[in-house]
């Protein structure tokens, strides 16, 4: 048979589909609509309901038996496109998306923990086995994917055991690639033991959802500092909304931003908008008049930025205080953030009884207070600040920093190949530390300084010449290509292996830590992450 000719199989399930079209019709109008995920007249039904026909009960096979995130219901109905033929237009796959995502989401706990793939770029997050059953997990699974694409799926037991035979559907080297283990046996084992940590449980059922109105957005750009505006949604229909807004960074740069946004499952905010003439992408929680998440642009103009958006109902809110932390015997210039601030005097500002003494204390802006603190605290603890009865985060107490150290520990950047597979940098932080006995507290970011230097893996390494520099903020962008360089041994990648060094100085005291950077190859495959 020709390599192009089209499998019969597929040819069969489409003529059991066309045979079974008016069963399914029957069967969707036998049981009630408001017992169903999906009304008859769904897109979902006329799509997928060919060949996940109704069961006994009128449910979807498959479909009602797995809740995960917008993006992997993305990579499903893609992989339907590509391997079983289903066919939809662009606003035909945006409305599939929301009305799976209506009742099929993880819930937003569930979505916090995984909240790392949302923006499908280069995550820095470490993923490391937390027990035995873990280890054996990631020994199975965690070769081709994240443990987090795993962790994106909730399934019924049935659900999880089909994984097995979809990944032998699909992927049938599988078996000699894993060629040291029975990877059958072990896939089997560890499936069993997911469908017992990530179960199904039951149907998300969407909130309602009311984004509509005036915001104020604080952000944190790491390398860059805090930044804070403002930001009006304007509800445009059906989950879609309308972003426009403004901010203002520490170093006093300004940025508009204006764009769009999708809301599914009356949680899962994401947004596509340009700042300053960037294209920029988030991901955020929304829960009741509160938002968090992440910004992102990819490179040349790589940043991230992390983000809680506060709906402004004409109440008085705190968002955060900055810096988190007083170290004991130091004068402490205080930021409090918030929208609809009141005014206060000293006798309105509260430590609950925690050793710190108020300087003073001015307003800096219509949602900014400005509080000079000094505390005596002789080891680690924290202070609960209220400003006039609303309760701020509480301040982390310390006699002194102890150590800084970098995040990640090992950055992972890939080379570019092209407008679609851009490079993908590394956005580096110093972290401030105290020692509390054995337990190590996070005081949180500082401003250090970043450099690179050669970490020697062989005889003639020459990583440091290719890898370029990393900018004094810590932002790491590959300037090289993917592709054989003749200049190298072997004529090998730009790719490399070399040391992060952060400093950072305060009072008489400097700081430093190390950490590693990865220049590796580009990710061509991104559902797979």
């Amino acid at each position: 048979m020709p390599m192009n000719r089209r499998p019969r199989p597929l040819h069969a399930l489409r003529a059991l589909a066309v045979f079974c079209a008016p069963l399914l019709t029957a069967l969707v109008a036998a049981f009630p609509s408001t017992s169903l995920a999906f009304e008859a007249d769904s897109l979902v039904r006329q799509k997928c309901g060919s060949c996940h026909a109704p069961d006994a009960d009128g449910r979807l096979p498959r479909i009602e038996e797995i809740r995960t995130t917008p993006e992997e219901w993305t990579v499903i109905v893609d992989r339907m496109r590509r391997l079983h033929g289903l066919k939809y237009s662009t606003a035909e796959l945006d409305r599939l998306l929301k009305e799976l995502a209506s009742t099929q989401l993880l819930t937003p706990a569930e979505q916090e923990r995984v909240s790392y793939l949302s923006l499908w770029h280069n995550s820095q997050q470490m993923e490391l086995p937390q027990n035995k059953e873990e280890e054996r997990f990631f020994a199975t699974c965690v070769r081709c994917h994240s443990a987090g694409k795993v962790f994106s799926y909730r399934r019924t037991p049935k659900a999880w055991a089909q994984v097995r035979d979809n990944h032998l559907y699909t992927i049938p080297t599988v078996v000699f690639q894993m060629r040291e283990m029975r990877w059958i046996e072990e896939a089997d084992a560890v499936l069993g033991w997911l469908a017992t940590q990530l179960p199904y449980d039951k149907a998300w059922s969407a909130p309602t959802a009311r984004l509509d109105g005036r915001w104020g957005v604080f952000g944190w750009q790491p390398g860059r500092g805090a930044w804070r505006g403002r930001a009006q949604i304007s509800d445009a229909g059906n989950g879609e909304y309308r972003i426009s807004g403004n901010a203002t960074h520490a170093d006093g740069l300004g940025e508009d931003f204006r764009g769009e946004a999708t809301l599914y499952g009356g949680y899962a905010l994401r947004t596509r908008t340009i700042n300053n003439g960037l294209e920029s992408m988030g991901a955020f929680i929304v829960e009741g008049g509160r938002a968090h998440g992440e910004w992102h642009l990819p490179a040349p103009d790589f940043r991230t930025s992390r983000a809680v958006w506060l709906q402004d109902d004409g109440s008085a809110k705190i968002a955060r205080v900055l810096p988190g932390y007083v170290l004991t015997g130091e004068k402490t210039t205080l930021t409090v953030e918030g929208l609809n601030l009141p005014e206060v005097r000293a006798a309105d500002i509260s430590f609950g009884g925690a050793p710190v003494k108020l300087l003073s204390v001015r307003r800096t802006g219509p949602d900014a207070l400005q509080l000079v603190v000094q505390s005596s605290a002789s080891g680690v603890g924290s202070a609960p600040l209220t400003v006039k009865g609303i309760a701020a985060p509480a301040l982390t107490l310390a006699p002194r920093i102890d150590h800084i150290a970098i995040t990640p520990e090992i950055g992972r950047a890939r080379v570019g190949v092209n407008e679609q597979h851009p490079a993908e940098g590394v956005q580096f932080e110093a972290i401030a530390y105290a020692r509390d006995g054995k337990r190590k507290v996070v005081l949180g970011p500082v401003a250090a300084s970043f450099q690179l230097a050669e970490e020697k893996t062989r005889e003639d390494d020459d990583d440091m010449r290719w890898l370029g520099h990393i900018q004094p903020g810590g932002s790491y962008v590959p300037m090289v290509d993917f592709g054989p360089n003749p200049t190298r041994a072997f004529k090998g990648e730009n790719s490399g292996f070399v040391k992060v060094l952060a400093q950072y100085r305060h009072g008489k005291q400097t700081y430093k830590a190390q950490a590693q950077l990865a220049v590796t190859l580009p990710d061509l495959i991104g559902r797979l992450r």
